[in-house]
């Protein structure tokens, strides 16, 4: 199929099968859980200890929105694409809704289970001073890929760094530098992040200033932050340290075209450090993300998988900033799962970097 006729049947399909499919799981979901509520309290039951097969949790902090399918655009054969179908319940895998998607697309499809995707946010313990890498320890000047987080988070990853007016700033994620919106304008930003041994006052580095809101009931676009950082503070905006078989790297800006399926990407996070990756698909839509407030749905979202035996991304290595082979960037890294990819070890979602500064009114510097 052509490019503008995949993306046509991707928003055809959105509308007629896969939102209704959704608000039916939801609506079922949470019948199901009153019902079984209502019986256990019959019996004399509490519902706080029971499985409602969502997980062990109370009815009334079952998710609002549920995991289903998203659909984007991948590559076909001889400059041809297809529509690129992103399972996240293994129970649809062969379903009805699957066999009608696939019906529509004349067989012009991908069909990928990847399960439930999570913000990239760090549970791995951390190494000793002595034992950690470049990037989990305090870095200055400051550089990309740096252990980074606001002052109530454990860590992420320091993107890039930006200008809005005549001050710079540190890019990531919302959920790194404002903590799901639970950040406050002028809250302390940390460098190395707490997690990796950060601590008030010697690490601050930032303040935040600016952020996009997450919308819980609505479609999100980006999950990114900024902070302004401190006066005094030395940076290397270019600088993308080890990045390919231990060589430097310089950041040569934003790209001009848009990323496409099978483009070599790179990135530098907090936890895996420099890695290599290829992009899977693009313009994914209805990417169900869970969070700590809860599952949030994005649209227009990148998916990549890792190069060789190592995965693309880890918890921690969220607001990693993506390039490609160019050293332009393409992304900005927030979520991964463990499911899916060629080698088995998961999948990492990004954010394409033009709506990023666009939705943050910044510009790359370099």
């Amino acid at each position: 199929m052509r490019l503008d006729s995949v993306l046509g049947l991707k928003q055809q399909l959105l509308t007629a099968l896969i939102e209704p499919l959704a608000e039916a799981t939801r609506r079922i979901r949470r019948e199901g859980a009153r019902a079984m509520k209502s019986t256990l309290a019959r019996k004399g039951l509490d519902a706080h200890d029971t499985v409602f097969g969502v997980g062990a949790r109370p009815f009334d902090t079952l998710p609002n929105l549920q995991r289903s399918v998203a659909l984007g655009v991948s590559r076909g054969k001889r400059d041809t694409y297809r529509l690129a179908v992103r399972v996240q319940r293994a129970s649809l895998l062969g379903g009805p809704v699957i066999e009608a998607v696939t019906r529509q697309a004349k067989g012009e499809v991908e069909v990928r289970l990847i399960g439930r995707v999570d913000k990239r946010a760090t549970t791995t313990r951390r190494r000793t001073a002595s034992q950690a890498p470049w990037y989990q320890r305090n870095c200055r000047p400051l550089l990309i890929g740096a252990s980074v987080g606001h002052e109530g988070v454990t860590a992420g990853t320091l993107g890039a760094f930006v200008m809005r007016g005549e001050q710079v700033h540190l890019l990531s994620n919302n959920h790194v530098l404002a903590n799901e919106d639970r950040g406050k304008r002028h809250d302390w930003i940390l460098q190395r992040a707490r997690f990796d041994g950060g601590k008030q006052p010697a690490d601050r580095i930032a303040r935040l200033s600016y952020w996009v809101r997450f919308k819980k009931n609505g479609t999100n676009f980006v999950d990114a932050a900024m902070a302004a950082l401190e006066e005094g503070l030395t940076h290397d905006a270019a600088r993308l340290r080890e990045l390919i078989n231990g060589a430097d790297k310089t950041l040569k800006g934003v790209a001009n075209s848009p990323i496409d399926e099978g483009e070599r990407v790179y990135k530098l996070g907090r936890t895996t450090g420099p890695r290599a990756g290829r992009v899977t698909a693009f313009e994914l839509d209805n990417v169900v993300v869970n969070y700590d407030a809860g599952n949030l749905r994005f649209d227009g979202q990148i998916e990549i998988e890792g190069a060789g035996t190592k995965g693309f991304s880890d918890g921690g290595d969220s607001g990693a900033l993506v390039v490609n082979a160019r050293m332009e960037a393409v992304a900005l890294l927030f979520a991964g799962g463990e499911s899916g990819g060629a080698n088995g070890l998961g999948l990492t979602y990004a954010n394409p970097i033009d709506r990023v500064l666009s939705d943050l009114r910044a510009t790359l510097l370099f």
